[in-house]
């Protein structure tokens, strides 16, 4: 049995009320990212799993302000050609435009499976992307916009996924530059820009924005950005990082080692500006999916987890990375 449905299947098994469809004030639903995983399969075998209920695509790797050639790059590992968008000059960019099959899968996932689908942005390699202004990054919130929000004739710019519109942008930002001021530059401007600006452009469905910080806290990309700008949900990477992460919460519980434990009640005390932000609990979803196999919970681990902080308020379910390495972990008794 694949981890996915076993972690889901754990989570469910806390509420009976739990909804095979998205609920964003819910508690059960399942996260996970799909765009990256080692000989992945179409984004639509991962949308025909009952088990998730929000998808998100990466990523988006570098911004304008690092490519010079006024579009954003993309890597989508195995799901695109190598071809990619001229700008206006007619200068080659590293925006890449022959995706076959996304752009069709995305609407499937949404119409046939009801899937939410969100676009990425950043990840972890490479980790050199920054936005030099406020200016530069309200102009990036216009791009992805134009190129994955809803069509509008007034758009001239590329479409990398044709008529596809995602369901909202997610902020897995994990850059590594200096000086520091650059992990959060720009940020709340792009971000304000989408929610405040952009969003409301589009009445027909709800769009979201969500992040994916590392564990500790504070957090040198997120934590002053979520005071100014608005997130509707983060996905805490509770792997990686010994001190704050879902194995130290074990650890803590069994006793093998007070001095370190899991964060997720701290950072459900942090300063927001959405006051009813919510929160997952993000894993990995097989041992090779961390960078060491201590990081992954036994199902029983997760089912511990879980009920630990299910009753705070802020809980909203799991997210694993990643659909691959769920989809083809085995393991059903570890």
């Amino acid at each position: 049995m694949p981890s996915f449905f076993l972690t889901s299947a754990i989570a469910a098994t806390i509420v009976s009320s739990a909804s095979a469809l998205f609920d964003p004030s819910g508690k059960t639903n399942v996260v996970t990212y799909w765009g990256q995983g080692p000989n992945q399969e179409r984004l639509l075998e991962t949308c025909k799993n009952s088990a998730v209920d929000v998808i998100n695509i990466g990523f988006i790797t570098r911004f304008p302000d690092q490519t010079g050639t006024g579009y954003p790059e993309t890597n989508f590992g195995n799901a695109c050609w190598g071809d990619v968008y001229q700008n206006s000059t007619g200068q080659d960019t590293t925006l890449l435009k022959t995706c076959p099959f996304i752009g069709q899968d995305v609407i499937a996932c949404q119409q046939t499976y009801g899937k939410k689908i969100f676009l990425s942005i950043g990840g972890g390699y490479p980790a050199d992307y920054f936005f030099r202004s406020d200016t530069n990054a309200r102009a990036f919130a216009d791009f992805i916009w134009g190129a994955w929000g809803p069509v509008n004739s007034s758009w001239t710019g590329p479409r990398p996924w044709g008529n596809a519109v995602v369901d909202g942008f997610d902020f897995d930002i994990e850059s590594v530059v200096s000086p520091s001021n650059r992990l959060t530059a720009g940020y709340t401007a792009c971000i304000n820009r989408l929610k405040n600006n952009l969003y409301p452009q589009d009445t027909s469905k709800n769009y979201y924005i969500s992040g994916a910080p590392q564990c500790v806290l504070p957090d040198a990309h997120f934590t002053t950005v979520i005071n100014r700008a608005w997130f509707d949900f983060l996905w805490i990477q509770f792997y990686n990082t010994p001190q704050c992460s879902a194995r130290a919460g074990i650890n803590n519980q069994n006793g093998s080692n007070r001095d370190f434990d899991m964060s997720f009640a701290n950072w459900t005390q942090a300063t927001s500006l959405n006051k009813n932000i919510k929160y997952y609990i993000g894993l990995p979803a097989a041992p090779k999916a961390a960078a060491d196999d201590s990081y992954y919970l036994t199902p029983a681990e997760v089912q511990r987890t879980v009920a630990r902080f299910y009753s705070n308020s802020r809980f909203a379910g799991l997210m694993l990375w990643e659909a691959t390495y769920a989809a083809t972990n085995p393991v059903c008794n570890k």
